[in-house]
């Protein structure tokens, strides 16, 4: 998916998210984390959007601390998510995949990284903000798929799960054609597809996606072989 592509998307979520958020109270719980309202969740993505925009618009070469505090007021806090998100969509469109900036995850450069990154980091949280008032609406099939790489890619970078013992968790969406496989353990890695796994799960693209990012149980998804793999999953990696 090119960079255009990721940039239309997060418009396209951006505005899901505040209107799902404006749709009922801010001091609404979020299912999906644990802790937090809409009104924080509001907060959070405000946040990543100007953290990333800082970050590409300046080219700047190491980690910037995440501190933009969004304004108290419901309406206030609505318009300023709203401007931090077209802020990041100008930015992202005006740089060039030859600019060179901080970015810590497997990309072709710095802009594919963030337009990817912030396109799947606003598309969960719009799920976060759907699901504070209501049902979640599926991700496309194609912006699932990428969603699911992309975070497979990062977890094995950060992600213990001992408890694993080594075995693997495969996952089959059934409308893409596309399977993962990962070794849990002291490490969670991605491995070769070996027809099957430990645990399998199959199901649509967004279910699998949301569930291996811990917003959704299986109802929906077959799952096969090691359940108990499931619950080491959701016990030890997390975004």
């Amino acid at each position: 998916m090119d960079i255009d592509a990721q940039v239309a998307r997060i418009r396209a979520e951006g505005e899901a998210l505040a209107q799902a958020a404006e749709s009922g109270p801010l001091d609404a719980p979020v299912p999906g984390c644990p802790g937090w309202d809409v009104d924080m969740l509001l907060r959070h993505i405000g946040d990543v959007h100007r953290w990333a925009t800082t970050i590409v618009r300046e080219r700047l070469p190491e980690r910037l601390q995440r501190d933009f505090e969004g304004p108290a007021g419901r309406e206030a806090l609505l318009e300023w998510y709203r401007d931090g998100c077209a802020t990041l969509i100008e930015t992202l469109q005006a740089g060039s995949p030859d600019d060179s900036f901080w970015f810590w995850g497997p990309a072709p450069n710095a802009l594919a990284f963030w337009a990817r990154r912030q396109a799947n980091e606003t598309a969960v949280h719009r799920c976060d903000a759907e699901s504070a008032h209501g049902s979640i609406t599926p991700l496309r099939t194609v912006d699932a798929v990428d969603a699911i790489d992309e975070w497979f890619g990062l977890a094995v970078r950060r992600a213990r799960a001992p408890e694993g013992g080594g075995r693997i968790l495969r996952l089959v969406a059934t409308d893409a054609g596309s399977t993962w496989n990962l070794i849990i353990g002291e490490r969670v890695e991605v491995t070769s597809d070996r027809g099957r796994g430990h645990c399998e799960l199959r199901g649509a693209a967004s279910d699998l996606y949301l569930w291996s990012m811990n917003r959704r149980g299986t109802d929906g998804i077959v799952v096969s072989g090691d359940a108990g793999l499931l619950q080491v999953w959701a016990d030890n990696v997390r975004f």
